[in-house]
């Protein structure tokens, strides 16, 4: 079996070992249509490197002041 094509938020944000609500937030500012299925958002990989720089610009402007 291979990896799923789309992730939920809750497995995105154990990915990145941050909370959910952090992940929900990043996704629903982002530019793209993200899919759900019911209440949850579908996260396809391909807005992973998105997730992350945003992560890593909230960690830096956090770090700097």
């Amino acid at each position: 079996m291979g990896l799923a094509s789309h992730l939920t938020t809750g497995q995105v944000a154990a990915f990145y070992n941050v909370p959910a609500w952090r992940i929900r937030k990043i996704v629903d500012s982002l530019d793209c249509e993200i899919p759900r299925v019911g209440l949850y958002r579908m996260i396809p990989r391909n807005v992973l490197p998105a997730i992350a720089a945003r992560l890593q610009g909230k960690a830096a402007a956090g770090a700097a002041g």
